[in-house]
């Protein structure tokens, strides 16, 4: 037993009062005589009698509650762990400890004491108790479920790691809720260990914990974390000799109060390091390094950029993974009798970067078989459908995943034997609006086509005036991907086998519409191209938690073999879908068949906001949860137990006992009445 006041004991001097009282009482030694009383018998007074104790039960009451009421005023508390205590007076616990295992917590020892902290709660679980350690980033998943065995809980703790996944506290909390909502015992209980960044926490998670849970925070913030970080990196390609070359200009940010100078950053490709350059970046500030330009021969070539040291290394290096430029080829066909008819066409595909296009003209009467062979996209220009390309070889084309855009225009004729491959049934010629001219409406912006422009000032497609096109009726299995103003169809799609077919009623000159002296012309023009070659630009790097579909990336659905930055190896059946999750920092080796030497990669980052330690408020957190402010934050560094006010206020033990000395000093009083009315009768 401990006390809250024990300079309170001093009291207990006081029980010397009732012995004084039955000691001390003497006869006086000066008589005052009383002139009535003269003439009384004197009668001797017996003195020894009130020398000692007679009634000792009666000094043993005084004492007692003396010394009782002395111990109400110190503040007397048994000293038990919080939760024992707490379970003895409220019961049974369902617990769930919930602990950050993003890529944050490997700031500095933020890991290593929130390890600590989940331990402290896993120590205070009694018999009766059970509880549920959930581990959680981007994700929340249940590690240990449901027990009282604390061999087994901290066993799993000792297990978890920091992983390379964002911050996010919803999926934790709804998993938490989840659980205890489903518990029948009668206390409820969650704890959220955490560095708790304010990225991971919007505000619109929509988490509610229900009536009867108690949510506890344990932060293990730092007050100060400078961090030093490189949040992306910018590539320029450009071609001398015949020889692509790439300059490598990678962000460097300093998210800290203080500045960092000298700092050196450099470039490593495959391996080997191209250049350190030093760097100053002040505090809450950010700068640019540029490093030399240098060839790219070969695909998949894997680069890094790293900046100094610091206590959260993860983002202090930024991996990307290179790729020579892909070139698509295009094949235009024309009537052969207007060399201007391509004029706008192929200025629009000369100016392409990512990619190149590598265009072809060919007039259609000379157009055969081979002459699709190796072509991303054919472009058939306000012409006939080439003799050479009739009888299904059009077709054939289309279906093993070739892209055919066609211009449906004045010299655009379609034999019924191709009708298959047109979107459509081609109408005849139509002056809109009695010859004032159409304008584009209806776009489908969810379309690859319009999609990079339906963010708002992203192109006015309206300023281009139609003033003929062809008319086209299109089936119930063609995508329509725009009208013009008068309801007609100005594009349509369709899809044969894995290849695409887009049907434009208008001409890519200027002789029907002034569309091609449009800001908007050269855009749409590639993106088309684009969408029909299904060109996709290997990307250089990509964000833990995307998902990736191996087979779009390989172009290939032969068994996969994904090595993963830990060393983990993956096998991928050719039957098998293929999609990867990316749950790592670093760069994903991946091989197709046996015969592979130079394995695709993918290069893997932290999401930037990883990067920013700026802390949220707890109990912030726990008012959006619980729908009203409560005070239940605790430091990594707190004991498990309760402090002495805690567990003394829980207890009460005082009033026990004030209560318990009132009702001796009552008796007490009664006992002495007896006593002294028994005497006066003797």
């Amino acid at each position: 037993m401990s006390f809250l006041a024990p300079l309170f004991f001093v009291g207990l001097a006081a029980i010397a009062v009732p012995v004084l009282v039955h000691l001390i009482q003497r006869e006086r030694k000066h008589v005052v005589h009383f002139p009535s009383l003269m003439f009384v018998r004197r009668i001797p007074y017996h003195s020894v009698r009130r020398r000692r104790i007679r009634h000792w039960f009666l000094l043993l009451m005084r004492a007692a509650a003396m010394a009782l009421i002395v111990a109400a005023f110190a503040r007397p508390f048994f000293r038990q762990s919080a939760e024992a205590a707490a379970a003895a007076l409220g019961g049974d616990r369902e617990v769930v400890i919930m602990l950050d295992q993003s890529a944050s917590m490997g700031y500095g020892d933020h890991f290593t004491r929130a390890q600590r902290a989940a331990a402290d709660v896993i120590a205070s679980i009694g018999t009766g108790d059970r509880a549920t350690l959930v581990l959680f980033g981007r994700n929340a998943e249940e590690n240990m479920r449901a027990t009282s065995d604390r061999g087994r809980l901290n066993a799993a703790l000792n297990l978890a790691k920091v992983t390379s996944g964002a911050t996010r506290y919803g999926p934790a909390l709804k998993l938490a809720e989840s659980i205890l909502s489903q518990s029948a015992l009668p206390r409820r209980e969650a704890v959220l260990i955490s560095d708790f960044q304010r990225s991971g926490w919007t505000g619109a998670e929509d988490v509610h914990l229900g009536e009867g849970i108690k949510l506890t925070t344990v932060s293990v913030a730092s007050p100060s974390t400078g961090n030093l970080s490189v949040p992306s990196i910018n590539f320029s390609r450009a071609t001398f000799s015949g020889q692509e070359r790439i300059t490598v200009t990678a962000g460097v940010q300093n998210t800290g109060t203080d500045a960092v100078n000298n700092v050196p950053v450099s470039l490593e490709i495959d391996g080997r390091q191209m250049e350190s350059k030093p760097v100053t970046v002040a505090g809450g500030a950010s700068t640019s390094v540029t490093f030399q330009q240098f060839t790219l021969a070969e695909p998949a070539v894997r680069g890094t950029v790293k900046a100094g040291t610091d206590d959260f290394a993860a983002d202090n290096s930024f991996n990307f993974v290179l790729t020579p430029s892909q070139t698509v080829s295009v094949l235009v066909v024309d009537n052969g009798d207007r060399a201007e008819s391509n004029f706008f066409l192929l200025k629009a595909l000369s100016v392409g970067a990512r990619p190149t296009f590598q265009v072809e003209t060919m007039p259609a009467a000379r157009v055969t078989a081979t002459s699709l062979e190796k072509k991303s996209v054919v472009i058939l220009n306000d012409t006939m459908v080439p003799p050479g390309a009739a009888g299904g070889v059009l077709k054939r084309y289309v279906e093993r995943g070739g892209g055919l855009l066609i211009a449906l225009a004045g010299r655009t004729s379609w034999p019924q034997s191709e009708a298959d491959v047109l979107p459509g049934q081609l109408g005849p010629a139509v002056d809109p609006n009695n010859g004032r001219g159409a304008t584009l409406s209806s776009l489908d912006y969810s379309h690859p086509v319009f999609e990079i422009f339906k963010a708002p000032r992203s192109g006015d497609f309206t300023a281009a005036r139609i003033l003929r096109y062809r008319a086209l009726q299109t089936t119930p299995t063609d995508r329509i991907l725009a009208r013009y103003d008068d309801g007609a169809v100005a594009m349509a799609e369709r899809r044969i086998g894995t290849g695409r077919v887009i049907a434009w009623t208008s001409t890519l000159d200027d002789s029907w519409n002034d569309g091609p002296k449009k800001p908007i012309y050269l855009p749409v023009v590639q993106q088309m191209v684009k969408y029909l070659s299904r060109y996709e630009q290997a990307a250089e790097w990509s964000t833990v938690g995307q998902v990736v579909d191996l087979s779009a990336v390989l172009k290939s659905r032969a068994e996969r073999t994904v090595m993963t930055p830990n060393g983990e190896r993956v096998r991928v059946a050719p039957n098998e879908p293929g999609l990867l999750e990316l749950s790592e920092q670093g760069v994903y080796e991946i091989r197709t068949g046996s015969n592979s030497t130079r394995p695709d990669r993918i290069a893997v980052n932290l999401d930037p906001a990883e990067s920013d330690l700026t802390p949220l408020d707890p109990d912030e957190l726990v008012a959006a949860v619980m729908g009203h402010a409560v005070q239940t934050t605790a430091t990594a560094t707190a004991p498990s137990e309760m402090t002495s006010e805690e567990a003394e206020k829980r207890q009460s033990v005082w009033w026990y006992l004030m209560v318990a000395g009132l009702l001796l000093l009552a008796a007490e009083m009664v006992v002495s009445n007896l006593l002294s009315r028994n005497e006066r009768f003797l």
